[in-house]
């Protein structure tokens, strides 16, 4: 899972080479789910019968909705979205992908219908194309202010990023994924300590980092700063070399979580060369839950700034962050990968270093992983308040969208 900025996986998909036309009138319905994606913690709170699914892509065209569009002597892709929302008579409209710019500028022409946002990303000014971030779009946008009624946040500082940027009211429900996952809690702890590496690497083939890379060597864009993929990942490298080698030290087991399903075998691949000269186990993501529950029974996770890292700790895991893209990449422009943003911490504390010291890091893990429970819960409770809180079986988001 990517967390800064409008990863690919975050937004809609690239449209298809066919386009699919719909006759039919766009169904009516109370709730309208805008976008089928990051949808794991809304759909199974949703009764089948109250809501429809908009397709948010360009590939997937109503008839109706486009004449309607037309009528009204309108042309663009918000004009679209407008007319199927009136077509569907739509009451709520809600989307777990609140790094689209679009959805914010929806509420100017459908003052009656209250517009909801999920967060699923943490959302600085990183983007796969320049000056693509959503803080950017919503601020050059010509429907002012960006305004929708309701955005589901992680935490308060998050709460109060959006504030400063969208007319709206906030409400801190967590990872909406995550709250429907149960945390498993193993019955007794192996016999060695299991670290759970979490991997934020593309599963791309990028030049630059394979001799024989394909894919692009741009990794992403910081505002207007181009970033390479052999800059950007880095820090992976470094960090999970570092890893592999303190568990290798210390006598326990490396378990490395990939974002990529199997379909993506680079990111194995790059981590088999970043240290595969150390054992360890590399686990492809098979499910959105697989991750969670294999992190669930480790004895401690390392995360340089994934958004699962902070799910992490909001789920009682115990989580050290070694946020060394922010100090590698430098610049102001890098802050978004520093401990706990949005919120303002020390580059150093009780479970998070930017250092890539080895001594530092070690004695981090080892200080973390052998602490008391009562511990672990009193030095991490301020992430669970101000960062990412945990709301198992989504009570918050199922009132803030139900009770609308």
């Amino acid at each position: 899972m990517s967390c800064y900025g409008i990863d690919k996986s975050d937004a809609a998909p690239h449209d298809a080479a066919f386009m699919k036309l719909i006759w039919r009138r766009p169904p009516r319905s109370k709730i309208i789910v805008f976008d089928r994606y990051a949808t794991q913690g809304l759909i199974p709170i949703l009764d089948a019968d109250t809501y429809s699914v908009f397709e948010n892509r360009r590939s997937v065209l109503h008839i109706v909705a486009l004449l309607h569009m037309l009528v009204r002597g309108r042309a663009s892709w918000r004009d679209y979205c407008i007319s199927y929302l009136r077509l569907a008579k739509a009451r709520i409209v809600v989307t777990g992908i609140d790094s689209n710019a679009t959805f914010y500028t929806l509420k100017h022409s459908l003052p009656d219908v209250r517009f909801i946002a999920i967060q699923n990303g943490i959302r600085g000014n990183g983007s796969p194309v320049k000056n693509g971030d959503l803080w950017t779009m919503i601020a050059e946008s010509p429907h002012q202010p960006p305004t929708v009624d309701i955005i589901a946040t992680f935490g308060r500082a998050h709460s109060r990023q959006y504030e400063r940027h969208v007319r709206c009211r906030t409400v801190e429900v967590g990872s909406s994924r995550s709250n429907l996952i149960p945390v498993r809690t193993p019955a007794q702890r192996h016999a060695r300590k299991r670290i759970g590496f979490i991997s934020n690497f593309s599963g791309q083939p990028h030049e630059g980092i394979f001799p024989d890379g394909s894919a692009s060597p741009i990794a992403m864009y910081l505002g207007a700063r181009e970033v390479s993929a052999r800059e950007y990942f880095a820090a992976d490298a470094t960090v999970a070399s570092m890893v592999a080698d303190i568990c290798n030290a210390n006598g326990w087991d490396l378990h490395i979580l990939g974002r990529r399903t199997a379909e993506f075998p680079h990111e194995r691949a790059f981590f088999a060369q970043t240290c595969g000269r150390v054992a360890h186990e590399f686990f492809a993501k098979t499910s959105e839950e697989s991750s969670y529950q294999r992190l669930d029974a480790c004895d401690l996770v390392v995360s340089i700034d994934s958004t699962l890292g902070y799910e992490m700790i909001a789920r009682g895991t115990r989580t050290v962050f070694v946020a060394a893209r922010a100090m590698l990449l430098g610049g102001e422009e890098s802050r978004q990968f520093t401990f706990g943003f949005p919120g303002a911490f020390d580059s150093s504390g009780a479970f998070w270093t930017s250092s890539v010291d080895r001594g530092e890091i070690d004695g981090m893990m080892a200080r973390v992983i052998s602490m008391s429970n009562d511990e672990w819960q009193r030095i991490s409770g301020f992430v669970r308040e101000e960062l990412i809180t945990f709301d198992a079986d989504n009570r918050k988001l199922r009132a803030a969208v139900l009770d609308s």
